[in-house]
Parts: structure tokens; C-alpha cells; sequence
């Protein structure tokens, strides 16, 4: 079965990967919204559709950090 380590280790290197990309993404988006007021938000579709965004990546980053605790390292 040693030829299934380096499928699990690229697995994991690519969910490494992938949850650095949600983060960064998570924090741009975050940051766009944080220069706006709520009001502008809530008025502004294209803001809101940046924030539904930025809420659908905080949760794929906290169900990632669920599943693997160990990737937030």
C-alpha cells in the first residue's frame, strides 16, 4: 500500500493549497466590504453579492479547519 503515500500527500498538499487560496480570497473580499458602510451594503447588489461571497468562504474555511484541524497551521 505504499504507492497510495504519494496520492495522499499530494491530496493533502493540494487541500494545503486550496485552503490558502479560500483564505486570501476570504480576506480580499473582507476587505472590499470594509470600506463600505453597512447601509451602502445592504443598497448596493454588487456589495451584497461580495458579501454573500465572503460568507460562503468563511465557511468553507471553518469546515476545513473542522475536518483537518492541523491545516490552520
Amino acid at each position: 500500500m505504499e504507492h497510495y503515500q504519494t496520492l495522499i500527500g499530494v491530496v493533502v498538499e493540494k487541500l494545503d493549497q486550496t485552503y490558502k487560496d479560500l483564505k486570501f480570497n476570504y480576506q480580499g473580499l473582507n476587505g472590499v466590504l470594509q470600506q463600505h458602510s453597512e447601509e451602502e451594503i445592504k443598497q448596493t447588489p454588487e456589495l451584497t453579492t461580495i458579501q454573500d461571497l465572503r460568507d460562503a468562504y468563511d465557511e468553507m474555511i471553518r469546515c476545513a479547519e473542522k475536518l483537518f484541524p492541523g491545516i490552520k497551521e
